[in-house]
């Protein structure tokens, strides 16, 4: 992922699949590329937390 605006970075993941994906798969991967572009700007901003904070949370379900 570079400095590219969020349209270009669409197209570009658009422009990889195959002419004949099915609509939804091209929502999908939009989808995913949205989730890890958020996931990437939540490390940089220190939202993050540890394995064993994680394992604490999942066991206090």
């Amino acid at each position: 992922m570079h400095a590219q605006t969020p349209k270009q970075d669409a197209l570009h993941a658009i422009e990889r699949l195959p002419d004949d994906v099915p609509l939804d798969e091209i929502v999908y991967q939009l989808y995913v590329l949205s989730k890890v572009q958020q996931g990437v700007k939540d490390i940089d901003a220190g939202r993050t937390i540890s394995t064993d904070e994680l394992a604490r949370e999942i066991e206090a379900w």
